[in-house]
């Protein structure tokens, strides 16, 4: 901002050059005012902030006031002292800062106006007085000799340290307000020494702090700014992890809710089937009544939040058998032989995979020919859950394990697959889909889990395939 000077060096000294120097910093300063204030306007929508709307208008009033006086002064030097000393027309200036400052630091919101707009209307009202001076009075500088004149001065300064006072207190960021302090008492300081020293040509000094306050509010308002864009980007990263957070709840819920609702299902129908006495004492009634109780107490489980079971060997047979016997109190026809596998995992988990897998067979493939069988195969344990429907849409085949994948006619909300997929691979093992050998022959999911040491060795069992009639 000060390289008219440098340049000025290189060329030489003299009245004339030094003075056009001058009035082009003064210039350049007012062009600076003008950008900080775009800054500032920009910071005070982004931040919901009124004293930095303020402050945009307050640099657009300045910068307006006097860049056209600047302007004229670089054109006729003999109007020199128009842009760099204090005249009476500065009283108003001050007032109308002043209460910009009050007004700043009382109210949250900024104004619904646009501050530049009204920094633009205040400058050219502030510019029309200030030129209306002018015509009445070629020199209307304050001169201290002059006590009437004086005592303007001191008022104008007294305004000044208000304005800094009430800038200070303002609900900007401490260094902020400091700086723009600064800013504001290195403005007065060299516009009060040019008139004290009544200089008809700008001194070095005032345009040093006429440019270090431009400098100052430049620098700053781009600080508040920046610092704005940071804070609102980590606002927007802690609301995307409330929100990512309140997702998760929010499919914790609903996959409570879809298998507390799967869950319920078999034991209404069971219990429904004990109450009418539509099965008479026998094997199938203490089945009916086992799957009753396993049920309930799984679902008790699911509902008070237990300790997350430990990963253990299970016995698949008396895992399967009880919702075999569900699915057939509710009307749907699951064939199954006991294999006398063992499995490791957990036992609600398990359960909840291949309930999820009956469930989906049972609405989408009517119940056809579901069909579960378990077989060892090396270090796994694989669960065959299949059916005879009419298979998977094909738009739903590529993401068919994704939260939501279903068909626009479905039923089902798109929870369960992914959700068996991902208990089966917390404990170890896996959940996919098996094309099948011929379009239209049906659909087939497979549970990988690990097999125990001596999983191969099948344990003596008592019964056979089980169905409706098992």
């Amino acid at each position: 901002m000060l390289h008219p000077y440098v340049v000025l060096l290189l060329d030489g000294t003299g009245a004339d050059p030094a003075a056009l120097a001058a009035h082009i910093c003064i210039v350049l300063a007012d062009l600076v005012l003008l950008g900080s204030a775009l800054v500032l306007a920009v910071d005070a929508r982004a931040a919901h902030c009124a004293m930095r709307a303020n402050l945009a208008t307050i640099a657009t009033l300045v910068a307006v006031q006097d860049l056209p006086l600047a302007i004229i002064a670089v054109a006729d030097p003999t109007r020199s002292g128009y842009a760099h000393r204090i005249t009476s027309g500065h009283l108003m200036t001050v007032l109308v800062v002043g209460l910009l400052v009050r007004a700043g630091g009382r109210s949250g919101r900024p104004p619904r106006s646009n501050p530049l707009v009204a920094g633009l209307v205040l400058g050219l009202l502030t510019l029309a007085v200030r030129l209306v001076l002018l015509m009445t009075d070629a020199t209307p500088y304050l001169r201290v000799g002059d006590l009437f004149d004086a005592a303007l001065l001191a008022t104008i300064s007294l305004f000044t340290a208000a304005v800094c006072i009430g800038l200070m207190r303002s609900p900007l960021p401490p260094s902020a307000s400091s700086r723009i302090s600064i800013g504001v008492a290195s403005l007065f300081m060299a516009r009060l020494w040019a008139s004290v020293t009544e200089a008809p040509l700008p001194p070095f000094v005032s345009i040093v702090g006429v440019t270090l306050s431009s400098a100052i509010l430049a620098t700053t308002s781009i600080a508040l700014l920046l610092e704005t864009l940071r804070l609102r980007e980590v606002r927007e990263q802690d609301l995307r992890q409330r929100a990512a957070i309140a997702e998760a709840t929010v499919r914790h819920d609903r996959e409570v809710v879809h298998e507390v609702r799967a869950a319920t299902a078999g034991i209404v129908a069971g219990v429904h089937l004990l109450a009418n006495d539509r099965l008479p004492p026998g094997p199938r009634r203490r089945a009916l009544q086992h799957m009753v109780d396993v049920e309930a107490a799984r679902l008790d489980r699911r509902m008070s939040h237990a300790e997350v079971q430990e990963i253990t060997v299970l016995d698949l047979d008396d895992l399967i058998a009880p919702l075999v016997t569900a699915h057939a109190a509710q009307g749907h026809e699951v064939l199954w032989t006991a294999s006398g596998l063992q499995a490791v995992g957990r036992y609600d988990s398990v359960t909840e995979i291949v309930n999820v897998l009956l469930v989906n067979a049972a609405r989408h493939a009517t119940g056809r020919d579901t069909a579960i069988h378990a077989a060892c195969t090396g270090d796994l344990v694989e669960i065959w859950v299949s059916d005879r429907g009419p298979g998977l849409a094909p738009d739903v085949r590529d993401r068919l394990f994704e939260w939501g994948a279903r068909t626009a006619d479905s039923p089902g909300q798109g929870i369960g697959l992914q959700r068996a997929r991902r208990l089966a691979q917390e404990i170890g093992g896996d959940l996919r889909h098996v094309e099948p050998g011929t379009p239209g022959a049906g659909t087939s999911f497979v549970v990988s889990l690990r097999a125990p040491a001596r999983a191969t060795e099948r344990r003596p069992r008592l019964g056979q395939a089980v169905g409706m009639t098992g």
